[in-house]
């Protein structure tokens, strides 16, 4: 007899038929999807009414605990960005134990209302010891910013999308506890990436071709490549993505380095139109100051595509090796530097310069293989959530009868309540919720 598939509940952002690919989770699912549906039992749940997505069924979130009632799901499945378009994903995190993809190490977004004020720290402890009491009503002291310590700490399971972010949560994420004896567990997942085909124009003297994703804030660095594009001499330029917030401040920056003729400005990225403005580049610069800036999947892409990429050495960018990438050291230097790559580059055939990166992702980022790595987390992962989701199962039992028995004093108060409603009005109301859809826990063996 073949062995039952292991149940996948799947949460991520999903686009509207109409609407462009926007975020981190939905790229990734959709390349790795394709790979894991028929080795595995995945239900997709999103802010989408049911339907289905690549050929696996899609269900609301709303939906998620009707469907782990009918039919217990083994493991939980969330990915992490830095976005309001993932709140409802970064909800759920907090109501069943998991894996969690961050792929944000940081989240400044504050998240919806309810996680401002979630008693993780406290959950987690009692997760270990259930003798603990329940915090008292009203002591519930709002989340430290930037976010991140919660979405790590009630995951048993988290992946990162880089060794780097990996080495952060260490370094940064101190508010963690362990669960049962075999404690936490990370890893570094890389984004899946496939190969983009050179589409660059073959006219004679057409300019050297730079396509850049930076901030148009301070941390972006516009205020050191526009100047080194102002400074090229060769004929140089550059398509410029910024968010349609800092459009006023790019087109200032613009004028004041008088590059009018050089730039175009456009509003929005997403991993398709990276895909195609960089497959038609010479150039790629990925240059922020902020250490915790997200990279992927664009810095991925670009390689991918086999243009040569420019990165500060400040996070991520330092454990890039000069092979792969180049690098530019923060300081006074930085125009000096970036302009020296320009003219370097604008000399000759700047792709020859981006082959390593293009085989290195070949190598660790295809679909493929970042899919069976996947698959290996999630059956490696199973019996350690297993154990996890029953400790969770009874701290949610004992809050469930805790609640009632304050119902019941309540409501039976010799003083302001009513006598005998308990039995009469309060149990039967919870008998059948027991019965229904909304009752999420589910007796485990």
């Amino acid at each position: 007899m073949a062995d039952k598939k292991l149940r996948i509940a799947w949460f991520t952002h999903l686009a509207r038929a109409n609407e462009e690919v926007s975020t981190i989770s939905q790229y990734c699912s959709d390349l790795l999807l394709p790979f894991m549906k028929d080795e595995f039992d995945i239900e997709v749940f999103s802010g989408l009414p049911s339907g289905v997505h690549l050929g696996v069924p899609r269900y609301n979130t709303l939906n998620a605990y009707q469907r782990h009632r009918a039919n217990p799901f083994d493991i939980f499945f969330y990915q992490i960005e830095d976005e309001p378009l993932g709140r409802v994903v970064r909800t759920q995190v907090g109501t069943m134990p998991g894996i969690s993809w961050m792929h944000d190490t940081f989240l400044s977004d504050p998240g919806a209302e309810g996680i401002h004020t979630s008693p993780w720290e406290r959950s987690v402890q009692q997760v270990l010891d259930l003798s603990l009491p329940f915090l008292e009503r009203g002591d519930l002291p709002l989340q430290p910013q930037p976010q991140g310590y919660r979405e790590t700490s009630v995951s048993p399971i988290v992946l990162y999308n880089s060794e780097w972010a990996e080495g952060t949560l260490h370094r940064f994420l101190s508010g963690r506890y362990e669960y049962a004896s075999c404690g936490h567990r990370s890893d570094a997942l890389p984004v899946p990436v496939t190969v983009i085909e050179d589409a660059r124009s073959h006219e004679v003297g057409r300019p050297f071709q730079i396509v850049a994703a930076s901030s148009a804030r301070l941390d972006g660095r516009a205020h050191k490549f526009l100047p080194a594009l102002a400074d090229c001499s060769y004929s140089t330029h550059l398509t410029w993505i910024v968010e349609p917030s800092e459009r006023a401040d790019a087109q200032r920056m613009i004028g004041e380095f008088g590059v009018h003729e050089r730039v175009t400005l456009i509003e929005g990225n997403s991993p398709d139109r990276w895909r195609s403005l960089v497959a038609k580049s010479d150039l790629a610069l990925h240059l922020t100051s902020n250490p915790h800036t997200r990279l992927s999947p664009y810095l991925e892409l670009s390689m991918a595509a086999g243009v040569p990429t420019v990165v500060m050495r400040v996070g991520r960018g330092e454990s890039l090796s000069h092979d792969i990438a180049f690098s530019i050291e923060p300081g006074l230097h930085e125009t000096a530097q970036l302009l020296g790559i320009f003219e370097a580059l604008g000399a000759g055939d700047s792709r020859q310069f981006g082959r390593a990166g293009q085989n290195l992702v070949k190598d660790e980022n295809d679909p493929a293989h970042v899919a069976t790595r996947l698959a290996t987390t999630f059956r490696e992962s199973a019996p350690l959530l297993a154990d996890v989701m029953r400790a969770w199962d009874g701290l949610y039992k004992r809050a469930e009868d805790a609640l009632l028995e304050e119902i019941k004093a309540l409501v039976d108060a010799p003083t302001g309540g009513m006598p005998g409603a308990y039995e009469m009005i309060v149990r039967p109301f919870v008998e059948e919720v027991e019965q229904g859809v909304l009752k999420p826990h589910v007796e485990r063996a």
